[in-house]
């Protein structure tokens, strides 16, 4: 059965912090005066020695610190106004007395949770309410970021005694997020080392809020005391960081220099620093903070499997593994998860897609392509693509990969051609599809053939494609000025009026619909086609569909001159992308054909030349050819010249020999030799 104090602390701490003072002031300090003098003593010696501990602590005024800010922020949106207005804004002024305002009061809150263990939830709530307020000036849509980005702001921690212990200059306030977690990892190590259990129980709503606002990548660099991870693969580039601290001297700082973090009652503890500093462990560390480091990253594993389970991902499948102390446990679990989520929703396959590609999962790949492939999206495409390869690396689904490839080229193909028969509708004519065949058949530099190009795309544009506006032309006849949204409505970019934020991904659904990326997903599926092997095949099969549906993508001048009639439409952009892909795909597929044509001509040569050398067998009298299969005289007719060279008749017969030199045979017959070969001459 529990002692009478172990149940008055469970009560105690499950009590509001007000209900917990009025017990303390009407129920226990008058038990002091029914208490012996001995324990007496010792209750005021330990009050006294806390009271001189905490003199002096920070106040944190989160209340006066919002109305503050609050000023400042009306006081910009009200600039901005006037800006409009007047010529002269004082947006810079008002924005570094912002920045000032929400970055003095960092020390002070660092100094009450490291220094003084205390109010951990309040320091909490003011590094919430200085990160929302750089998220509100940073992103907002009504002003230029520039002079945000660019601010200088230089920020040091310091001691009680004034001793630095770690020092920033920032370039950009929107890089605070960086000191700001510095001091959310110290709050954290503190409270585990310090805090009660009540206090230790709040440390996961805690990582839960940080998530929310920063998102989960901020819980990892948590970990590293806001600097960017060792495995992030968006980071091998970054050699300078805009963050510049100078806490790495000998001067810099420790937990040797002060008391303050000696735990009370036990007089032989020592503090044990290391000699250098990691990026997961600080400097100015004492035993006893370093020491809940592991217990730390456990919670923040937790938070980070949280999200997972909402929300996976292949770069947080990649962070959890790195951060875990058992990889391949940790991985079955995720694997766990991810198989009973991924029929969910299309965000969700297609994280596992990925996730499973990163693995070498192709039984998995396999089964979930066959069971949901209609959950891919447009913007899944390089996700797809990838999931694609790597099935392909896996000899028994060689062939199902294969024939994924060139579904998707055909379709993206398709999807390419649909909307190009909406400006150019006659395409399929039989007048207009037999003129293009006489096209190709010219030369490049024939003359007339620029001009036979231009009336056959005048002859497939979609009728009144470019006729103006019937209101525009009406304004005009009327001498009224013309708007520009009423000329060439229907060409307008809708999207370019809204994509504000080409990185939002709220967007996305309108960017698959108004531009959508068919050039990057039909390169993604051609480069698929040649990382797997027989991919040449399938793709040969493709080039040929091509231009057999298209057949005036086999000339670069008809294809230019089909786009130029869509460059000033802004909302063909895409379209134009797309065709120049399918161009450049039939011209690579042509060469690469040529190429073997030439090398397999070049064999031959080489095979007839040794066949006919003095060492060789004697040949029969009687030799005959198979005729070439049907694909093989298909390629040949494909790899022809575009425009066959004309015949070469001279204007005149040739002159005859001025000598005539012996060869040593006797004439026959009919003017040949002895030998039975010769020239007849029929004159």
């Amino acid at each position: 059965m529990a002692s009478s104090s172990a149940r008055f602390a469970s009560i105690y701490d499950s009590l509001p912090p007000d209900i917990q003072r009025a017990i303390v002031e009407k129920q226990l300090i008058p038990l002091l005066d029914q208490a012996n003098k001995g324990k007496c003593k010792k209750v005021l010696a330990s009050a006294s020695k806390m009271q001189r501990r905490h003199a002096g602590i920070p106040v944190l005024d989160l209340k006066a610190k919002k109305r503050e800010v609050n000023t400042l922020l009306d006081e910009l949106h009200r600039d901005a106004k006037r800006s409009f207005v007047k010529e002269r804004s004082h947006r810079s002024e008002l924005l570094d007395q912002t920045v000032d305002s929400i970055t003095s009061w960092l020390n002070d809150i660092w100094r009450v949770v490291y220094e003084h263990n205390v109010d951990f939830a309040l320091a909490h709530e003011c590094l919430l309410f200085t990160m929302n307020t750089l998220d509100q000036i940073g992103h907002g849509r009504a002003s230029c970021r520039c002079a945000f980005t660019s601010m200088y702001v230089p920020i040091t921690l310091k001691r009680k005694s004034g001793k630095v212990v770690k020092s920033w200059h920032v370039n950009g306030a929107h890089n605070i997020e960086e000191v700001l977690q510095f001091i959310w990892r110290d709050l954290f190590l503190s409270m585990l080392a310090t805090g009660s259990q009540r206090q230790i129980k709040r440390i996961p709503e805690m990582l839960d809020d940080i998530e929310d606002l920063l998102g989960w990548s901020a819980l990892e660099k948590l970990i590293y005391g806001g600097k960017k991870c060792p495995h992030d693969v968006d980071d091998a580039d970054d050699d300078v960081s805009v963050l510049s601290d100078i806490d790495e001297d000998e001067d810099a700082y420790t937990d040797e220099d002060s008391e303050l973090d000696e735990p009370i009652g036990n007089h032989d503890w020592l503090p044990k620093v290391p000699e250098t500093a990691s990026p997961s462990h600080a400097k100015h560390w004492s035993s006893r903070i370093s020491s809940q480091m592991w217990n730390f990253r456990k919670y923040v594993h937790a938070a980070m499997l949280a999200v997972f389970k909402v929300n996976p991902s292949l770069r947080l499948y990649s962070a959890i593994l790195a951060n875990s102390t058992s990889p391949e446990t940790t991985a079955a679990e995720l694997m766990t998860y991810l198989n009973e989520m991924a029929p969910s929703c299309p965000e969700v396959f297609a994280a596992a897609l990925d996730i499973h590609s990163l693995e070498r999962n192709t039984i998995t790949l396999a089964s979930l392509l066959s069971s949901h492939s209609h959950l891919i999206r447009p913007r899944d495409a390089p996700i797809y693509q990838s999931a694609v390869t790597t099935l392909g690396a896996d000899p028994f689904q060689q062939q199902r990969a294969l024939d994924i490839i060139e579904k998707e080229l055909l379709d993206t193909a398709n999807a390419v051609r649909a909307p190009l028969l909406a400006s150019f509708s006659l395409l399929e004519t039989p007048e207009n599809k037999a003129e293009i065949e006489q096209i190709l058949k010219l030369r490049p530099s024939a003359g007339g053939r620029q001009d036979r190009i231009e009336r056959w795309v005048d002859a497939v544009i979609t009728p009144g494609t470019n006729t103006p506006n019937p209101m525009a032309l009406a304004a005009m006849v009327m001498g009224l000025p013309i708007v520009p949204v009423l000329d060439g409505m229907d060409d307008a970019d809708p999207l370019g009026y809204l994509d504000l934020d080409p990185t939002d991904p709220d967007m996305e659904d309108l960017r698959d619909e108004f531009r959508p990326r068919l050039k990057q997903r039909f390169e993604g599926w051609a480069d698929a086609g040649i990382a797997v092997k027989g991919g040449q095949t399938i793709l040969v099969k493709v080039y040929r569909e091509l231009v057999k549906t298209m057949p005036w993508l086999r000339a670069s001048d008809v294809v230019e001159e089909m786009m130029a009639r869509l460059a000033d439409k802004p909302s063909k952009q895409f379209l134009i992308d797309a065709v120049d892909a399918l161009s450049a795909f039939v011209k690579v597929q042509r060469r690469k054909l040529s190429a073997a044509k030439s090398e397999q001509k070049r064999r031959a040569a080489a095979a007839t030349q040794t066949a006919h050398s003095p060492g060789a067998a004697a040949t029969p009298a009687f030799t005959f050819t198979i005729p070439p299969a049907p694909e093989a005289a298909e390629a040949e007719a494909d790899e022809r010249p575009e425009t066959p060279p004309p015949p070469l008749e001279p204007v005149t017969p040739a002159p005859a020999p001025l000598f005539t030199f012996y060869t040593g045979a006797l004439p026959g017959p009919g003017g040949g030799t002895v030998y039975g070969g010769g020239i007849e001459d029929v004159d």
